[in-house]
C-alpha cells in the first residue's frame, strides 16, 4: 500500500516549478495539500476493489492516491501537460491508474462505476452536465466552490434556487457530504469549497420529452425573481409568439399553478406539468417544436 501524506505549501511550489506549472489565477487553479481531506472525500465515496473510478482534473495526485488503494482501476484526466507529467512520476509506483492527457470537455470518458473528483471550478457547470449526460454513474462524490455546491443544494423559494439546481436535481439527487476550507489548497482560493455525492434520481416526476423541459427552464429562469406567467409572456414574445399562448399553456396545466407564483418557487413537479402541456401545444401546432421535428 502507497502511503499518502500531506503536501506541505513550499513543496507543492518545488513541484509546480519542477514540472513547469504555473497556476491559473484567471481560472482560479488551486492544488488540495490535505491528506486527511483527501482520504475523507474518498472515503466517502464507499468503493470497493470491483469497482472503476473517473478522476477529472489529477492535479498532483493526492486525491488519485487514495483512489487507486480503493478501486480496481482509476481513470485520471488532466489536461495540463505540466501535471500530466508530474502525475506520471508521482504516480509510476500505481498499476491500476491510468492517466489520460486531454480536455475533460472534449474526450470520450471511459466506462466507470463512480466519479470522485475535484472539478476544475472554471468549467464547473460546462463539466457537471456533460457528465451527468453522458457518464452512466452509481454516484458522484465531487467538489465544488462552495457557493457552486450552495446553488446545487438549494431548496425551492430559497435565494440560490436557479436554473442550475433545476438542471441538475432533474438528473440526480444531491448530498452535502463535508465542508472543505480554503486554507487546505495552494494557492489558497479567496473561497471556501464543498463535497457534495450525486445519485441518479429514481423517483418522478420526468417529462414527456426532456429536451423539451430544459428548453423551457433554460428560456424562462433568465428571470428567476419573476411570476411564472410574466415569464413565459416574456419568452414567448422573445419568440415572436403571441404571448397570449401563455395563459394557454397555465390553463392546459391546470390548478398545479396559477401564474402568479414565483419561479424560484416552482417545484420540479410543477415545472414538469408546465414542459409536459408545453409538449401538447407542440403536437397541436400551437407552438413550433425548436428542435425542427415532428412530434
Amino acid at each position: 500500500m502507497v502511503r499518502v501524506r500531506s503536501l506541505f505549501k513550499e513543496e507543492v511550489k518545488s513541484l509546480l516549478r519542477k514540472y513547469s506549472v504555473r497556476p491559473s489565477k484567471k481560472t482560479g487553479q488551486s492544488f488540495l495539500t490535505s491528506n486527511r481531506v483527501a482520504r475523507d472525500i474518498v472515503w466517502s465515496a464507499n468503493l470497493t476493489k470491483d469497482e472503476s473510478v473517473l478522476e477529472i482534473g489529477g492535479g498532483l495526485g493526492i486525491l488519485t492516491q487514495w483512489l487507486a488503494q480503493c478501486a480496481k482501476t482509476v481513470y485520471v484526466v488532466e489536461k495540463d501537460v505540466g501535471l500530466v507529467r508530474a502525475l506520471r512520476e508521482i504516480l509510476s509506483g500505481l498499476d491500476n491508474v491510468e492517466i489520460i492527457e486531454g480536455d475533460a470537455l472534449a474526450i470520450d470518458f471511459p466506462e466507470v462505476n463512480k466519479l470522485v473528483c475535484n472539478l476544475p471550478y472554471s468549467i464547473s457547470s460546462d463539466i457537471t452536465f456533460r457528465l451527468l449526460e453522458e457518464v452512466k454513474f452509481e454516484s458522484a462524490t465531487l467538489m465544488y466552490q462552495k457557493e457552486f455546491a450552495e446553488r446545487l443544494l438549494a431548496e425551492p423559494g430559497s435565494a440560490n434556487y436557479a436554473r442550475l439546481t433545476i438542471g441538475v436535481r432533474y438528473h440526480v439527487d444531491v448530498a452535502h457530504i463535508m465542508s472543505v476550507p480554503a486554507s487546505m489548497f495552494y494557492p489558497v482560493p479567496k473561497v471556501d469549497s464543498s463535497v457534495v455525492c450525486l445519485t441518479p434520481r429514481l423517483a418522478g416526476p420526468f417529462a414527456r420529452n426532456p429536451e423539451i423541459f430544459f428548453w423551457l427552464i433554460h428560456g424562462i429562469y433568465s428571470y428567476p425573481n419573476k411570476q411564472i406567467g410574466k415569464a413565459l409572456r416574456i419568452w414567448f414574445r422573445n419568440m415572436k409568439l403571441d404571448k397570449a399562448l401563455a395563459n394557454t399553456l397555465l390553463d392546459r396545466a391546470g390548478a398545479s399553478v396559477t401564474g402568479t407564483e414565483r419561479l424560484r418557487t416552482l417545484t420540479l413537479d410543477i415545472l414538469v406539468t408546465l414542459a409536459d402541456c408545453l409538449v401538447e401545444m407542440i403536437e397541436d401546432e400551437l407552438v413550433l417544436d425548436p428542435r425542427g421535428k415532428s412530434m
